[in-house]
């Protein structure tokens, strides 16, 4: 066996060495499809580079490893195994040595070292002498003088007198040149380049001499537009194809406005094939170079019918149908009438018990403790759409509807008409910019121990006060910088978000006790790592701000659907759905006993934790009993910060599923008095976790499990046993007197202390599982 093994080495050591002096006759992808007698590549490495990092190198080359997964196990299932290609080999020194060359690295030395690993498999060793580069000296830029923009284009210039002299920096360079003079008119602008490396002295000279040409100017679009169908014929006409498109003859030349005319007519959803290209020839008209563009379209159907039905952890069932007409009267407008519904079969009136016995896995579901989810939410209503405002870049949308809505555990809210007007605008690549103004006529209920912990709003006629029916106007600014690969699964690139919005101001129809001004804002950054692994990261902020209810009541109102909240799957994954922050509690009924005290008219009301306990004693909370519900109030200020590192699935699904690692924080708190110190009162809540992400075509699918050590959010505790009475019960101490007033009702205007809640001794308890569909962020 001994003798066996030796041979094997040697065998391999030969092989290693015929492979790395040879010249391959055919470049060729790395044998994967393993024979018998080939040796498995079990581990690659680079050894001398400190200019280009090991991952650059690795997808320069052919060879590479066997998978971790099927180096772990063995299994051919579980991963991929590749082997040594002979020839491959020696062909890998060669485009090793090219792409230091390209870099200005002349006099890179490469070699490789085969070592065996057992009797059939090897460790490949690229070993690199990178030796001195090739700095340029002198850059010199002729042609731009006296051109529009060309002191722009010269500070976009990449490769730098001093650096290396790096190949793809220098044709990187010329490239930008000739396309920013494209986007000002020279259509025909080219460039001549040359450059002179002295491998010897180490130093390079490099040359771009340019060639603008005539400035060249639009001329009519020609159009060529297939129908879906011949029977039905040409849908659109070529004057609102023309005004879509956005291209007006006698305007100077730009690659970027054909860019923005696909895009304009891309976004009409009406045509299965888009093509605007300049015709090869050019006409010449008094002079001037005129361009004139082929518009090639194909219609596509310009009505249709969507629907999507589903079922979610918070809303139970859910069903969306959508009717969209893209070309109203023949003008290209969109017309889209949607209807949509959530808490089918919890909310009211289109639930049994049996029902939402199936919606909340028997009570064991959040759902059940959430009293916002008591009714059905639904939308209903339409839109308008129309292409290019008056020839502008504008594109304004018009919408009427009717709806009800709710944030988890902490509103509802109803409207019963409301009206949207916005316009947007793309003000560079990619960073759509929005104007908006809201009207809306309805109502928002929240549950009364929230209004009374965070407005002192404890009696019913207050409480209905609030929340009547009434005007909100709201005018909006939202601006985004996309720079993702991917807007449903990125992996890397950053995305920016903000938005402004206010309703202080009686113009914009907003009765006054509602007026507020809010800010957020997004920033997420993505990374890939090597092995398709992804680094994420997000930072999200925002602040709202309000008005005194009245001179003599210094409460800061802010609207519940104005509030910020945090928690959950998308945001801080140690808390559930908006459970981050201050919460009031909700006494189980079983909890609770109720003495009276005296006759009507002047009897007072005592209310005690145990039903067992006298009367005037209230024993503190034990580990056997928790509340019934909490309500979480949110806050007047936000901060999120989210880290994860999502790895590749080495075992069974590579292409499916994604582990993440994630440590989540943030905090949600009310500044006092709505000052604007927006940090004052932050304590923020660290909750690292492990995840799974499944691919789908809906989007990632995640389950998180989060660890929170932290202790439970202290906040009163109440007894609320019909609308006309909200008790609160203390943790110590004789508990407050309720007595009857003029109007009958029992009241107590003390404040509601904070009450202790049990710690979560258990390690399981301090596990927060979350469930979502869709992008993280």
């Amino acid at each position: 066996m001994m003798l066996l093994g030796a041979l094997r080495a040697a065998t391999i050591a030969l092989v290693a060495t015929a492979a790395s002096g040879a010249m391959p006759a055919l470049a060729h992808a790395q044998d994967i499809f393993c024979e018998r007698g080939d040796f498995e590549v079990r581990a690659l490495e680079f050894r001398g580079n400190r200019a280009l990092d090991d991952d650059d190198l690795a997808l320069r080359v052919t060879t590479t490893p066997s998978s971790w997964g099927y180096r772990a196990t063995h299994l051919g299932f579980f991963g991929v195994k590749r082997c040594l290609d002979r020839i491959e080999l020696g062909s890998d020194i060669d485009k090793l040595k090219g792409y230091y060359r390209g870099r200005g690295f002349y006099s890179t030395k490469v070699d490789t070292v085969v070592t065996p690993q057992g009797n059939d498999a090897v460790r490949v060793t690229f070993v690199i002498e990178e030796g001195e580069p090739v700095r340029l000296a002198r850059y010199d830029v002729t042609g731009l003088q006296g051109l529009r923009d060309s002191a722009n284009l010269m500070k976009g210039l990449r490769l730098k007198v001093g650096q290396p002299f790096d190949l793809g920096l220098y044709r990187s360079d010329i490239d930008s040149i000739v396309r920013g003079l494209r986007d000002v008119g020279f259509y025909r602008a080219d460039a001549l380049l040359g450059h002179d490396v002295d491998t010897v002295a180490k130093r390079a000279e490099a040359f771009i001499t340019v060639l603008p040409g005539k400035r060249a100017r639009f001329g009519e679009p020609k159009l060529v537009i297939d129908p879906v169908t011949t029977e039905r014929g040409q849908q659109i006409s070529d004057a609102v194809v023309r005004r879509v498109l956005g291209i007006v003859p006698g305007e100077y030349y730009s690659d970027r406005a054909i860019v923005q005319a696909q895009r304009n007519l891309f976004q009409l959803g009406t045509y299965q094939h888009i093509e605007v290209a300049p015709f090869p020839d050019s006409l010449q008209d008094q002079g001037d170079t005129i361009v004139v563009l082929r518009v090639s379209l194909t219609e596509d159907y310009m009505r249709q019918l969507d629907s999507e039905f589903g079922w979610a952890t918070l809303d139970c069932g859910r069903m969306r149908l959508q009717y969209s007409d893209k070309n109203l009267l023949g003008t290209a407008r969109r017309f889209e009438l949607t209807g949509q519904a959530s808490k089918i079969g919890y909310g009211d009136p289109v639930q049994t018990q049996s029902t939402r016995d199936v919606c909340t896995f028997n009570g064991r579901s959040p759902l059940a403790k959430d009293s916002m989810s008591s009714r059905l939410y639904y939308f209903t209503g339409f839109s308008v759409r129309q292409p290019r405002l008056l020839g502008t870049l504008w594109v304004p949308t018009l919408s009427l509807y009717s709806e009800r809505r709710g944030e988890f555990k902490a509103y509802m809210r109803s409207t019963q008409v409301g009206a949207d007007l916005s316009a947007t605008r793309d003000l560079g690549d990619r960073m759509p910019f929005r104007l908006g103004y809201t009207f809306e006529f309805g109502r928002t209920k929240a549950d009364p121990p929230a209004l009374c912990a965070l407005f002192n709003l404890c009696d019913e006629p207050s409480r209905r006060q609030v929340q009547e029916l009434a005007p909100l106007g709201v005018a909006s600014a939202t601006l985004a910088r996309i720079r993702i690969d991917n807007l449903i699964n990125p992996t890397s690139g950053t995305l920016l978000r903000g938005e402004l919005r206010t309703s202080y101001s009686r113009a914009l129809g907003t009765r006054p006790n509602l007026f507020f001004n809010k800010g957020t804002g997004d920033v997420a950054w993505y990374t890939p790592l090597g092995w398709q692994n992804v680094f994420a990261s997000r930072l999200r902020a925002g602040g709202v701000f309000g008005r005194r209810r009245s001179p003599t009541d210094p409460t800061i109102f802010i609207p519940p659907q104005e509030r910020l909240y945090a928690g959950g799957p998308t945001s801080v994954r140690g808390f559930q759905q908006n459970e981050l922050g201050s919460k009031v509690y909700i006494a189980r009924n079983r909890d609770v006993r109720v003495d009276t005290i005296g006759t009507a008219p002047n009897d007072t009301l005592h209310f005690s934790l145990r039903p067992d306990t006298p009367p005037n004693v209230v024993p503190a909370f034990d580990t056997d009993s928790n509340p019934e519900r909490s309500v979480p109030l949110g806050g007047t200020a936000l901060f999120v910060a989210n880290f994860e590192y999502r790895i590749r699935d080495p075992f069974f699904f590579p292409d499916l599923l994604q582990y993440t690692l994630f440590v989540d924080g943030g905090a949600v708190w009310t500044r006092p008095d709505g000052g604007a110190n927006l940090t004052k009162g932050a304590q923020v809540r660290w909750t690292p976790g492990l995840g799974v992400r499944a691919r789908t075509p809906v989007g990632p699918v995640q389950v998180n499990v989060g660890w929170n050590g932290y202790p439970r959010e202290q906040g009163p505790l109440f007894y609320n046993p019909d609308v006309t009475l909200l008790a609160c019960i203390k943790e110590v101490g004789p508990p407050l007197d309720y007595t009857r007033n003029a109007q009958g009702q029992f009241e107590n205007n003390s404040p509601c202390p904070a009450f202790k809640l049990p710690t979560r001794q258990r390690w399981y308890q301090q596990l927060t599982f979350t469930f979502s569909i869709g992008p993280d962020f």
